[in-house]
Parts: structure tokens; C-alpha cells; sequence
């Protein structure tokens, strides 16, 4: 005789508690649904309590994520984690062995979940690497990396590659951005603003330079500890460091 799992279904949506409830109404002689919750922190309570064989857990709650349940928890029950992560993303979580279904959830990826518990006795449990999955959690929610700056000529916008842009330079109230085929754009927002929303690759070298790193050619020791940039772009442009920036410049470029 098949064990019977008594089970816990947690998510702060009631509809996909119902339809989890529903999927698993098909699977009775091996899931018995004992209880639900509809947050994490009642998620924690009502599993310590009743002490389930199983949880499907929603990764995404407003008070607590369903890691942050799990690392609160002393009672580790298998586990089967919700989420409604694209498909493609998701596939990380594989390489943790654990079991995952994908909202909205399909009968037929259920019952692989199930089969999957039937098969090796366990799911998840006190085995789980939770530190690994927030982090990959924290890459998935972090917006996309920009990789051009929007420039407006007249009156249409145009996109400029951060490979495309050479240095940028703030003149008097004006700031331009120089392209290596030795194009200059102005633009409206400072050399602080733009700073921050620029990869890694694009170093300040004095108060009035941001220069893009992949796009320097020579570098040469210059007066006062100062530097000197030779750029690649079509002007073969010559910026000279800030003395302020002397030692930032030392530890970005190892000198």
C-alpha cells in the first residue's frame, strides 16, 4: 500500500490554493490535504504545529518568502515550491535537486511532482541550500541591465551602445557623450547621474571625464601622479586624470 502524504498548501492567493486543492482532490489515495495558509508567517505556525509530510510552497508571499519560511521552520517536511517564474528561469532551481511546479499548474506536471516523491521517499527537506536559491532568487528579480543610453536629437531618441560611446565630458553647464566613430551627443543629465547608470567598464578620471575602459589604447604616467589616456576612437582622444582620482584610478587599473 502507496503512503499517504498529509499535506499543507501555502499562498497568499486564495484562487491558486483552490485550484491546488482541486488538482490534488485527484490524487487522494496518495495526498491528503489537511490544512492551507494564506502567508508565511501562518505557513511557519501551522507546520510546526501539524507537522504535514508535505508543503507546496509559494515562493513569492508579501511577509515572508518561502525560503524564509523554511529557514524558520525545525520540522522539515518535504517540500514542493510554487512560483510563477518563467520556465526558462526556473530552470536553475534544477541544479538543487529540488521540485518545483510552475503557475499556473498543469495536472500532468503535478503528477510528475508526485511521481517524483513516490519514486525517492523525499523532497527537498532539511537538505535544502537555501542561501544558493535567494541568491539566484535576487539575480532573477533584479531588473535587466541597461545597455545603451537614450539620447535625443531634435525631436527623436535615439539609443547609443555602451561600446559605441568612447568618453563622456561635462562642458561648463553641458554634458556630451562622444562616440568612437567621433559623433558627440549632448545630453541633459550630469556626469553623476549618468555615472550611476553605467556598467562597471566606465571610470571617472577627473571632474569634467567618464571614460569607457574597454576603449582605452595606451595609458602613460603624467605631472603630479596624474594619468594619460590615449583612446581608441576615431580622434585618438588624449584626457588627462584629475589628481583627486589618482589613487582610484592606481586600484582600478592594479597600478
Amino acid at each position: 500500500m502507496s503512503q499517504l502524504y498529509k499535506a499543507i498548501v501555502v499562498d497568499d492567493e486564495p484562487a491558486a490554493r483552490r485550484l491546488m486543492k482541486t488538482l490534488l482532490a485527484e490524487h487522494r489515495e496518495m495526498v491528503e490535504v489537511i490544512d492551507e495558509a494564506g502567508t508565511g508567517k501562518e505557513a511557519i505556525q501551522k507546520i510546526q504545529a501539524l507537522q504535514p509530510d508535505l508543503v507546496f510552497l509559494d515562493i513569492q508571499m508579501p511577509d515572508l518568502t518561502g525560503f524564509e519560511v523554511i529557514e524558520q521552520l525545525t520540522y522539515k517536511p518535504n517540500i514542493i515550491f510554487t512560483t510563477a517564474y518563467e520556465q526558462y528561469a526556473i530552470k536553475a532551481f534544477e541544479s538543487f535537486s529540488i521540485d518545483y511546479l510552475l503557475k499556473p499548474i498543469k495536472e500532468e506536471r503535478l503528477e510528475q511532482s508526485l511521481h517524483k516523491l513516490k519514486k525517492f521517499g523525499k523532497i527537498s527537506g532539511s537538505g535544502i541550500d537555501v542561501a544558493g536559491l535567494q541568491d539566484i532568487i535576487r539575480q532573477l528579480q533584479a531588473p535587466p541591465k541597461a545597455t545603451a543610453l537614450p539620447v535625443k536629437i531634435g525631436d527623436r531618441i535615439i539609443l547609443l551602445r555602451f561600446e559605441q560611446i568612447a568618453y563622456m565630458e561635462a562642458e561648463d553647464k553641458y554634458v556630451y557623450i562622444h562616440t568612437i566613430d567621433g559623433a558627440k551627443h549632448l545630453t541633459d543629465q550630469t556626469l553623476t547621474v549618468l555615472a550611476e547608470k553605467l556598467p562597471a567598464h566606465f571610470f571617472r578620471i577627473q571632474k569634467s571625464y567618464i571614460i569607457n575602459k574597454d576603449r582605452i589604447r595606451e595609458m602613460h604616467r603624467h605631472f603630479n601622479g596624474r594619468f594619460l589616456f590615449i583612446l581608441d576612437d576615431k580622434a585618438g582622444t588624449r584626457l588627462t586624470s584629475g589628481r583627486t582620482y589618482n589613487e582610484p584610478i592606481r586600484e582600478a587599473f592594479g597600478l
